[in-house]
């Protein structure tokens, strides 16, 4: 997959999916990471040694910031393609949405949970690793 980087002067670096012929001959609608056009991470994710990962089913927006009202720290986003699809009974769409709750800044009981990924293996449509 090839890749594109942009760091915008408010600090936050873009990852953004270039797509290819090959790309668009393995397209699946089923696959729910498909229509990620670019990962948003708003922290530094060389200094960070995992991510907790929730799809947001209720986004208003493809692109817009996403925020959680549980007081978690949103780390990253995904941004969506102009065509990606919404849901047909909410209207709304599904989008990925990294973030560490506080206990993770400060390493308490130095277990990494279930839901955790590498931050430097996630790209646009890929899931990503396990920290390791």
């Amino acid at each position: 997959m090839k890749t594109r980087r942009i760091q915008h002067q408010d600090g936050r670096m873009e990852i953004i999916r270039v797509l290819s012929t090959e790309d668009l001959i393995a397209w699946s609608d089923d696959d729910p990471l498909a229509y990620e056009k670019s990962i948003v991470w708003l922290e530094d994710i060389s200094r960070l040694g995992y991510v907790r990962v929730v799809r947001v089913c209720c986004a208003k927006s493809r692109r817009g910031p996403l925020l959680l009202s549980s007081g978690e720290r949103v780390v990253g986003y995904a941004k969506l393609m102009p065509d990606a699809p919404r849901d047909t009974m909410t209207q709304r769409f599904a989008r990925r949405l990294f973030y560490l709750k506080d206990r993770d800044h400060t390493g308490e009981n130095g277990t990494i949970p279930a839901t955790a990924v590498d931050p430097r293996s996630i790209l646009p449509g890929v899931s990503g690793e396990v920290p390791g």
